[in-house]
């Protein structure tokens, strides 16, 4: 996986950088990415002061999930949730549409 963090306004910071690996690596587990791309921002005169942005480059559509927080962590929590609801719905739908359609008879059923 190709990973790309970018700072607006802020410096990168160790633990943020951590964090957000450990999250991408959440991510890694349900569907393979190919590559992240992850913006943070920090706004100081306005609030919330963090904005985060992430794309995830999947088979299929990818996905994209945006989130602010008065608080970087609260910033990123937001975004997993955000991302990972997208994800487990997208699941779902492909195991819907994998399943028989209605009114068909099993075929052990003659």
């Amino acid at each position: 996986m190709i990973i790309q963090l970018d700072w607006f306004g802020c410096d990168p910071r160790t633990q943020w950088e951590t964090q957000i690996h450990q999250t991408l690596e959440q991510f890694a587990t349900l569907k393979p990415i190919s590559r992240a791309v992850v913006r943070v921002e920090q706004q100081r005169e306005k609030t919330p002061r963090y904005h985060l942005s992430m794309m995830l480059c999947i088979p299929g559509p990818d996905v994209l999930a945006r989130s602010a927080g008065h608080t970087f962590d609260e910033a990123l929590l937001k975004l997993h949730d955000s991302a990972r609801k997208t994800l487990a719905t997208r699941l779902l739908k492909a195991r819907q549409l994998t399943g028989a359609a209605r009114g068909v008879k099993p075929a052990h059923r003659g």
